[in-house]
């Protein structure tokens, strides 16, 4: 009997001090309305199934990790940090893992590393997309907000898992590029190598330190429609005056010292006759008459998306959102 007790005792001793791990609550797509999609999405044949394979989650709990790598403690002190980020700039930050396999037509694009590469981005950022689409994130923040995803599913190409970030509304406006490649970069090694809380902390620093110091240039003469799409701004011509005033004083400059230089060639007349022409015109009555004025200016348009390198893309809502481009890893 105390045998049996001791090893009781050991055994809650054991589960005690094992890492706790808890799956985000879910909710049947089919029992909400509208399939809990409340975004101004159109719902038809062509995006219906994304709606319903994409979980339906709770859109304040921020952190939804369906792969299990992060234990409670971890996520309490993830979602403090993300509490911070969101106050301070009025967007959404989300964690979202899943270990979400690949389908079998993918091997048939693993000859080609471009291609590969191509079908694992679109896979992944279109599960990403749906997620933060058909869920309420960014409800308040003019649908603006982040969201990492880590695939921790193996990719039967690159035989790795795969990691992006996504952005959405005005939070496109922070990130050409250059800043989605060194956010990536800088969480790689601890992503490798399973250090989730580390690697996940630095991502909520870079991607505060980012939207802190402001849009960077390339992306200063964008903005997000209501699609969600990056778009830029028209470019309205300004005529250089200050050119222009240049040019015409050198212009007037020059004609002075001619006509100057000729007047200089001509005799003065000592008698009033020498002024008088002889059999010529007669002027009986002289007008002015002012015709018109025409100014011309243009505006220069670019319709251009995307900034840096990159551009908007749409997922199965319609919506417009930018990723960074993904890394194996």
């Amino acid at each position: 009997m105390k045998r049996k007790l001791l090893f009781f005792i050991l055994l809650l001793l054991i589960i005690s001090i094992l890492p706790v791990h808890a799956k985000p609550e879910t909710y049947d797509r089919n029992t909400l309305e509208d399939y809990g999609v409340r975004k101004n999405w159109t719902i038809n044949e062509n995006n219906l199934n994304n709606v319903l394979r994409t979980y339906a989650v709770n859109a304040s709990e921020k952190i939804y990790d369906f792969s299990e790598i992060l234990t409670e403690d971890e996520e309490k002190q993830l979602r403090e940090k993300i509490d911070a980020f969101e106050k301070k700039h009025h967007m959404e930050l989300i964690i979202l893992t899943d270990s979400y396999e690949y389908p079998e037509s993918l091997k048939n694009s693993c000859y080609s590393d471009t291609m590969a590469d191509k079908e694992i981005f679109r896979i992944n950022d279109e599960y990403a997309a749906d997620f933060y689409d058909y869920n309420d994130f960014g409800m308040d923040y003019n649908m603006s907000g982040i969201l990492i995803f880590r695939n921790t599913a193996i990719d039967p190409c690159f035989d790795a898992m795969y990691y992006d970030m996504y952005t959405f509304g005005n939070a496109q406006l922070y990130f050409d590029q250059s800043r989605y490649d060194t956010v990536l970069d800088a969480i790689f090694d601890d992503l490798h190598s399973d250090n989730y809380l580390s690697g996940f902390e630095s991502f909520i620093s870079k991607v505060d330190s980012y939207v802190t110091s402001g849009k960077p240039s390339a992306l200063e003469q964008y903005y997000v429609d209501e699609s969600g799409y990056l778009q830029k701004l028209p470019a309205t011509y300004h005529v250089p005056w200050g050119m222009c005033a240049a040019v015409s004083g050198v212009i007037t400059l020059i004609v002075i010292l001619i006509l100057v230089h000729k007047n200089k060639m001509v005799h003065k007349a000592v008698q009033a006759s020498a002024y008088l022409a002889k059999d010529t015109v007669h002027i009986t009555n002289r007008q002015d008459v002012f015709v018109t004025s025409h100014v011309t200016s243009y505006t220069e348009s670019d319709s251009s998306s995307g900034g840096g390198g990159f551009s908007s893309h749409g997922g199965s809502s319609g919506g417009g959102h930018s990723s960074g481009g993904g890394r194996h890893g």
